[in-house]
């Protein structure tokens, strides 16, 4: 596999990631936030939905403790894609630094899918060059989205609200999915009571609340099934 087969890969990351991208970009804008701010937490950060919640949390003042606790909880599946690689990453050089904290979703769904080719007749270097490319050009595209957003934003001032909700939007059509191939009565009793809470608690701690609530059902229900 050469890189022109790696960037033809992250073609359709690209589709997803840019108009994403361009959703926060004009969020960003239009909430007061300058470039650079928005840049950096693109860039470090790097979280797609980590990030929406981010900017949200800081237009309506959340607390540190809240904004700490739920992109913790948000984030935290990263730590599981890492320890699945594992193994890959301790062959690879200095630059599996940066495919660690660049591995995003569907980073890491490319180099698992074709976690094979990656290592048939690849040497340690050019291999580790070939995933830390593959994550590089992910990140680019997501910057690239957020970069276009901010921009227009700034040259046509159009009204924007709601679009925060491009991200949700998503996720509801992918749990959708999921529950039209697996449907269970437990999910769908879930997403009520999430609804529920969204209407009768404060919106400041809603996040909080349902980041930790979510935690412990998930505990709860795993030490269920496992008796």
């Amino acid at each position: 596999m050469n890189f022109t087969q790696a960037f033809k890969l992250t073609v359709p990351v690209a589709f997803a990631y840019i108009p994403l991208g361009i959703a926060l970009g004009i969020l960003a804008a239009s909430n007061d936030f300058s470039y650079l701010q928005i840049l950096a937490i693109s860039f470090f950060v790097y979280s797609g939905s980590a990030e929406f919640l981010l900017v949200s949390f800081i237009v309506n003042d959340e607390s540190i403790l809240g904004i700490f606790v739920s992109l913790f909880l948000v984030g935290f599946r990263h730590f599981f894609y890492t320890l699945s690689l594992l193994n890959e990453l301790k062959s690879l050089n200095f630059l599996r630094h940066y495919v660690i904290f660049a591995l995003s979703d569907e980073s890491f769904a490319l180099l698992s899918a074709y976690k094979k080719e990656f290592n048939e007749g690849i040497d340690k270097n050019k291999k580790s060059l070939l995933q830390s490319f593959i994550c590089f050009l992910n990140q680019s595209y997501w910057l690239i989205g957020v970069s276009l957003g901010f921009l227009l934003q700034n040259i046509f001032v159009v009204d924007y609200s709601g679009i925060e909700f491009a991200l949700s939007a998503l996720f509801i059509v992918i749990a959708y999915d999921v529950y039209k191939q697996n449907p269970s009565k437990d999910i769908l009793l879930f997403a009520v009571f999430i609804g529920l809470c969204a209407l009768f608690f404060i919106d400041k701690k809603y996040m909080l609340f349902l980041s930790l609530f979510a935690v412990l059902l998930y505990l709860f229900v795993r030490k269920y099934y496992a008796r």
